[in-house]
């Protein structure tokens, strides 16, 4: 797995969850296995997951001139977007009059 880790901060700040043993065992074997701590393997991984999850998003929320502009093109598109278009699509459309 690809270390994906941020820069080390100079100060750090403590995490604390509680867990079923059953759980607790698995994941120190999985910890052990990989040859990490078990500290290192649970923030490892749920940084992973973590970052995968918010890559999902993608780019923040857009200001309002950036929807209005969108609106504007989606209701009004330029006449020259819309002839190209129509010659991609060999059939009619609702893009033809």
């Amino acid at each position: 797995m690809a270390k994906n880790r941020p820069e080390p901060s100079t100060k750090e700040s403590r995490l604390s969850i509680r867990i079923d043993a059953a759980r607790k065992v698995v994941i120190a074997r999985a910890a052990q296995q990989r040859g990490e701590t078990l500290s290192d393997f649970v923030l490892e991984n749920a940084y992973q997951v973590a970052t995968e999850l918010l890559a999902d998003e993608g780019p923040g929320s857009l200001n309002k001139k950036q929807l209005a502009h969108i609106f504007e093109t989606l209701d009004h598109p330029p006449a020259k977007s819309v002839e190209a278009i129509r010659k991609l699509l060999p059939e009619r459309s609702i893009l033809d009059d």
